[in-house]
């Protein structure tokens, strides 16, 4: 049975509407996962770089502390490598202004 161009093309309006629903639906759900699994990726960044920031503060501390123990326990020894220090970087200033 052959079918009219009119029912045809009612047929044709009726697949392309369904063809662009199914578009926009699939379009929805790929856009939704993606957010779904930024977000997540981004919580997890967060995490991680927190643990990290966390690990250098407390080792920063523990370097500070150790450094302020070592010139409480030692002034005399860190005065003159500090003008050790001045010293030469006096002389190589110096030398790049000749």
């Amino acid at each position: 049975m052959a079918e009219t161009p009119r029912e045809l093309m009612n047929d044709l309006k009726s697949t392309g509407r369904q063809a662009v629903d199914t578009g926009k639906n699939l379009y929805g759900e790929a856009k939704s996962e993606l957010k779904s699994q930024m977000s997540d990726r981004r919580a997890e960044m967060k995490r991680e770089w927190t643990d990290r920031y966390e690990t250098i503060k407390h080792r920063a501390q523990d370097a500070y502390e150790s450094s302020e123990d070592f010139v409480k326990d030692h002034p005399l020894a860190t005065v003159l490598g500090a003008c050790a220090v001045g010293f030469v970087a006096g002389m190589i200033a110096r030398r790049r202004r000749q």
